[in-house]
């Protein structure tokens, strides 16, 4: 018997196999939708009611089960941000008899305040902000078409 070492080389059926690997590997990088896909295109929609301006930045084509940042901005008559507003957001979808999602918007300074949607169904959806500022209730409905 020969003390000789053999190198090892991987037959033709295990190279297909690191190859299929190395395919699939890169088709689930792929698979990241559009969260890290670079910026999301939004679109500004506003509104005036009772001296209060509304204005909701969103996603042009909100996403599917994911969490999208929308910006709601309030000014009053002369243009001045308002701060100190109650913010939240009823998300629905007028052709289904379902519950509103309905995420609370945080404070982000210079009138500007945030809130997390998440879109559960493929299709027109209601974006009703409800903004109460000393004491008076302002809601605006706003229209977003999911992808």
């Amino acid at each position: 018997m020969s003390n000789v070492l053999r190198k090892h080389t991987p037959s033709a059926h295990r190279w297909v196999g690191y190859l299929a690997v190395a395919c699939a590997l890169l088709v689930l990088a792929g698979c990241g939708g559009g969260a890290s896909g670079g910026p999301v295109k939004t679109v500004t929609q506003q509104q005036t009611t009772n001296q209060l301006t509304i204005a909701l930045e969103a996603p042009e084509r909100p996403q599917l089960l994911a969490e999208q940042e929308v910006l709601v901005t309030l000014t009053d008559a002369r243009g001045v941000p308002v701060e100190g507003a109650e913010v939240w957001l009823a998300l629905i979808m007028p052709t289904m008899q379902m519950s509103s999602n309905e995420p609370d918007a945080a404070p982000a300074g210079n009138g500007r305040y945030r809130a997390k949607a998440i879109f559960t169904m493929s299709g027109i959806w209601n974006l009703e902000v409800h903004a109460t500022v000393h004491g008076q209730e302002h809601v605006v409905t706003f229209r977003a078409q999911t992808s």
